[in-house]
């Protein structure tokens, strides 16, 4: 980036670029919850694309109008989702991956492609193992073009048209546990013994699995995340440092065979937010990382006793060193988004106690200012607040889209289930 990042408080404004005031939103559509019994059932899943609002259900999957309605498309599905990833590819592609074999014994093995467009299952592959067995999988990702999915087992890969690449070899050293997918792929391999193994990151070919870059990870860190590909950016769990969660964030510049760390930014000690599933390799949420400004973006922890109630820093990866912050709101937590279409970082604002709804800000990666792009109002802010410990959320094209990733029938027959998801704008 020409100039590259300097460093600049920002400050607040509720207008557009127009000069005119955020319109106040609602809640537009609700999706009620299905029963599903005692035990908690995975529902993660939440996509938008430029026709429809996508939510992945009880072993479905349900396409809506953008503003929330009636059923467009449904896409059955043979068991529960196991997984899925945030990636979609241009033209409205995305995998899943779901529960397969007895109904008695329901394991994570089928590797599914939507269409989110059509509302279509392309195609659908497991991989049967030497001896015959289904091989199990705990992630799966698109990356470069690829399909591909990754495990204690190993990893596999499709083509977008269902043409195998790889799959598993049968007692090999190395395994690829995971894949970080978008502009390109890169996995992830434990090597050696199962219960200690180093571990390396591979930038690969997405069609062949040859790999073009490989950075071994310092002994002792099993549990690592790729934040993201192109930068290359990792999330690690150093559990030398006694601290729980990712520690550090790690800028590798993988240009030539041999990889290396461009920087290291320290964020462990409960002083940001990062939310990582430890061993799930493409599984953190609540940054963002952006090419065009070099840098990466997260939210500092809550600190009540602060002029705001937290703030958004940015961290330049070429230096490790802090390029930018942006307060949130005194009464209200602000959680980083991602990024929109032309690169901005975009935050949610949380529902305060005092019965307001939330709101989502445009951050300018570049002087750190915010701008208001949405404001909830005050009569859905309950359901709104539902979502907050845990849910999915994502912004497109004007409206705010929160959902459920667990779903279970409440304890007491009198209580009910909120939404599965909520589709909140002005139209």
């Amino acid at each position: 980036m020409a100039g590259g990042i300097w460093f600049a408080a920002s400050g607040d404004t509720s207008s557009d670029a127009g000069g005119k005031k955020a319109p106040q939103a609602r809640i537009l559509s609700e999706i009620p919850t299905p029963k599903v019994g005692k035990d908690l059932v995975k529902v993660e899943g939440l996509w938008t694309t430029d026709r429809h609002f996508v939510k992945a259900g009880v072993k479905k999957v349900t396409g809506y109008p953008l503003a929330g309605g009636a059923v467009q498309w449904e896409i059955p599905l043979g068991g529960e989702i196991c997984g899925t990833t945030p990636h979609v590819t241009p033209d409205g592609l995305t995998p899943v991956l779901f529960h397969g074999g007895d109904r008695d014994n329901p394991v994570c093995t089928q590797i599914g492609l939507l269409d989110l467009r059509q509302g279509k299952l392309r195609w659908q592959h497991e991989v049967t193992g030497e001896y015959g067995h289904r091989v199990m999988f705990d992630e799966v990702t698109v990356g470069g073009g690829t399909v591909a999915a990754g495990g204690s087992d190993g990893g596999a890969a499709w083509s977008l048209d269902g043409a195998a690449l790889w799959k598993p070899e049968e007692d090999a050293d190395c395994r690829d546990v995971g894949y970080g997918g978008g502009a390109r792929l890169v996995a992830v391999r434990h090597c050696g013994d199962i219960s200690t193994p180093t571990v390396d990151v591979q930038t690969l070919d997405p069609k062949t699995r040859q790999a073009r870059s490989t950075y071994q990870v310092a002994k002792g860190i099993e549990y690592l995340h790729v934040l993201s590909t192109a930068p290359l950016a990792l999330g690690i769990e150093d559990e030398r440092k006694q601290a729980t969660g990712v520690t550090d964030l790690l800028a590798i510049d993988d240009g030539a065979a041999r990889a290396t760390v461009r920087s290291t930014i320290a964020v462990g000690g409960d002083r940001y937010e990062v939310d990582c599933q430890p061993s799930v390799v493409e599984s953190c949420t609540e940054l963002a990382v952006s090419k065009e400004a070099d840098a990466v973006f997260l939210a500092t922890e809550q600190d009540v006793d602060a002029a705001t109630m937290n703030e958004v820093v940015a961290f330049a990866l070429g230096t490790g060193k802090e390029a930018g912050r942006t307060p949130g709101s005194p009464d209200a937590n602000l959680r980083v988004l991602g990024l929109d279409a032309d690169g901005s970082v975009l935050a949610y604002q949380e529902t305060t106690l005092g019965g307001d709804g939330g709101a989502v800000w445009r951050i300018d990666p570049r002087s750190h200012r915010k701008t208001l792009l949405l404001r909830n109002g005050p009569e859905g802010r309950d359901t709104e607040a539902s979502f907050e410990a845990g849910g999915q959320v994502q912004y497109a094209r004007g409206r705010l889209y929160l959902g459920e990733e667990l779903v279970s029938d409440p304890d007491e027959p009198t209580e009910r289930n909120g939404p599965l998801a909520i589709v909140i704008g002005v139209r």
